[in-house]
């Protein structure tokens, strides 16, 4: 792997036209997360815009976002998947930088928060077209013996008639796993509570995405003073804000079941939405 220089004194984002490392110049900064800077870049080498992730300056001595970054390079530049962003290299020294493809479109984050102002809803079709493609991701990410942990409308790009799920930052294998990991309120009650994780965590990531897909709702929300919803209460039925499909509602409703052994396997979350998907094929 080819070496490069950053400068570290300055904290602030590089600026547009500065060298991020060579071969890749600064069109803008995108975004600043707690430990990462991700940049929209022109690759010389592939004369297009690409997106590069890097370390922030002010996280260079945390040993573990630099792992973080790397292992998630790695996993990208070596997964394929329709539903999953593309990665190209990774150049893990002195400064980790991890180089991806440039996805047109919105979070569904995004798009889900602007049905929701214009009181419209998702229709359900489109969201057991969403519910297939991410089991068809997360399938195949089980697979490779990776669990994704933060599954969430944020880190899926609708880029129809294909959505993309981004981001494998906190991707680990399954077992015991700190306490913590993932993001708030889409996190399953057993990556809250800390231990031992298997692909039910993601499953319950799928069901938190369809809930507030379904019905501009998060399932949870954020506590205060270190407290998790999801470990003080079960979650409501889908149809508490939306009627719809029973056999969508249903497996919405069991992918956040509290215990994980309760929760479907992908697989039936996959043949119950594209089951639905025929149904309603059939009635147009």
């Amino acid at each position: 792997m080819m070496g490069h220089t950053m400068n570290t004194a300055n904290t602030e984002p590089l600026k547009k036209g500065e060298v991020l490392i060579p071969g890749y110049t600064v069109i803008h900064h995108m975004r600043r997360g707690k430990d990462c800077d991700v940049y929209y870049v022109w690759s010389e080498k592939r004369l297009a815009g690409c997106i590069a992730k890097t370390i922030q300056p002010e996280a260079l001595e945390n040993d573990d976002a630099r792992k973080r970054i790397v292992h998630e390079g790695e996993y990208l530049t070596n997964l394929s998947h329709p539903n999953l962003v593309r990665g190209y290299e990774i150049i893990a020294d002195p400064t980790p930088v991890f180089i991806q493809e440039t996805i047109t479109g919105e979070t569904l984050s995004h798009l889900i928060r602007n049905l929701t102002k214009q009181n419209k809803v998702l229709p359900e079709r489109q969201l057991a077209h969403l519910g297939r493609q991410l089991c068809s991701v997360v399938h195949y990410l089980h697979l490779n013996n990776l669990l994704h942990l933060d599954i969430k409308p944020s880190n899926i790009i609708s880029q129809p008639p294909l959505a993309k799920l981004i981001d494998l930052n906190l991707a680990a294998s399954p077992g015991d796993i700190r306490k913590g990991v993932g993001t708030k309120q889409y996190m399953s009650p057993e990556q809250a509570s800390g231990g031992v994780l298997t692909t039910a965590a993601d499953v319950w990531g799928i069901g938190s995405v369809l809930f507030f897909a379904a019905t501009g709702r998060r399932p949870f929300q954020t506590l205060e003073n270190g407290r998790y919803e999801q470990l003080e209460r079960f979650s409501e039925p889908v149809q508490t804000y939306r009627k719809m499909d029973g056999s969508m509602a249903n497996i919405i409703d069991r992918c956040l079941q509290y215990e994980a052994d309760l929760r479907p396997n992908v697989s039936e979350i996959h043949e119950c939405v594209s089951s639905f998907i025929k149904k309603s094929a059939g009635k147009e």
